[in-house]
């Protein structure tokens, strides 16, 4: 078992280096101590390099919800706190003892290093701040990554445009972090202003206020996929007027990296995001060569067949879910149910097609939907 030191140490090294945990360290050491101590009591195959990975989900509940968003809306991830368990192979009691424990956690605590993080990171006006956070989660977040598409395609196509490694992983990081949209049509900002919205009233009325601003701001993010753009005009060596291949321009579109030459006239495939009534350029930019790659590169023809192979991808793979029915994951990542009362209850993770809650009031609600609160 960790000391506090060694504990304090390893949990700074599992968050962005700009986030400051000391705040809520103690807390999470107090629970990973009770943790410890109930696996090593109740567990037929104990293993201690388990707690911390069930931690991160513990705190990613406690701050902003996005993993449990995830739990409910996908069934190949499954009860996460459930699955914990039982890789213990724990009795029944001590089942209970995790499940009451994560929940005086998410209920009781106030304060959250990983919420003021966030929320500082939307409210910076930085937008290489608010990249970096939204792509720590898509680097890092082990949950939301098991609910991303088949990658493969997209890191070709990003390798064959960067031909550099490094630059390649960026640009599919900021595709992931601001272009990629759930089942439900919702990107990451989506979902983490719709979890400020319904913070906790154990929550503080000024950190409330933050929230909803914040929620507010994420609101605003637009964002374009991958495409290719002229240079028509250059302020300086971070501002640049773009214009698409279908004739709408961009004025005054900021680059994270400085550009030192004239680039005017020159062509960029890039991802464009506006964030608090400015527009940005979302990771690496690609300068093409115009004759060797305009004619071919039409995005609408790449990211088509990107989606149809990951897509076809998800038909071929399989996962059974807890209660012993068989899917595919596209008929997880990709569909939901027709019936508008289906889906409501589906998104909470409460499926007709199995075993649920309203088995025991005797079958499914008689064509009105039960708000559960």
């Amino acid at each position: 078992m960790y000391t506090i030191d060694q504990f304090t140490s390893r949990w700074k090294q599992l968050h962005h280096p700009t986030m400051n945990v000391d705040g809520d360290v103690a807390l999470y050491y107090q629970l990973y101590g009770r943790l410890y101590r109930i696996v090593g009591q109740e567990a037929r195959c104990f293993d201690s390099h388990k707690i911390l990975p069930f931690l991160l989900y513990i705190e990613n509940t406690v701050a902003v919800g996005l993993d449990g968003v995830y739990e409910y809306r996908y069934r190949c991830i499954g009860n996460v706190e459930s699955r914990w368990c039982n890789e213990f192979d724990m009795g029944v009691h001590a089942d209970s003892e995790v499940h009451n424990l994560v929940g005086r956690a998410v209920a009781d605590t106030r304060y959250s290093a990983l919420r003021q993080w966030i929320v500082e990171s939307v409210l910076s006006d930085d937008f290489s701040r608010l990249c970096e956070m939204l792509a720590w989660f898509v680097r890092e977040d082990k949950i939301q990554r098991s609910v991303f598409p088949d990658l493969r395609y997209r890191k070709t196509m990003f390798m064959q445009l960067a031909r550099n490694r490094e630059a390649a992983k960026k640009m599919l990081w900021a595709d992931l972090a601001f272009n990629w949209r759930d089942k439900c049509g919702c990107s990451m900002s989506d979902t983490i202003a719709g979890q400020f919205r319904l913070s906790s009233p154990s929550i503080g009325k000024e950190e409330r206020v933050l929230l909803k601003e914040a929620a507010q701001i994420l609101d605003t993010i637009r964002s374009e996929r991958l495409d290719t753009y002229t240079v028509i005009g250059q302020k300086d060596e971070r501002t640049f007027t773009l214009r698409h291949r279908d004739g709408r321009e961009y004025q005054d579109v900021i680059s994270q990296e400085s550009v030192p030459q004239d680039i005017q006239g020159c062509h960029l495939a890039a991802q464009i995001v506006t964030y608090n009534n400015r527009t940005y350029i979302s990771g690496p930019a690609v300068q093409l060569d115009k004759e060797e790659v305009l004619p071919v590169w039409n995005s609408e023809i790449v990211w088509n067949d990107i989606l149809r192979k990951e897509q076809d991808a998800a038909r071929q793979t399989f996962f059974t879910t807890v209660f012993g029915k068989r899917l595919s994951l596209y008929e997880d990542l990709y569909t939901i149910p027709e019936d508008p009362e289906e889906a409501w209850y589906a998104d909470m993770g409460i499926h007709f097609d199995e075993p649920n809650i309203f088995d025991f009031f005797g079958g499914r609600p008689n064509g009105e939907v039960i708000y559960i609160r």
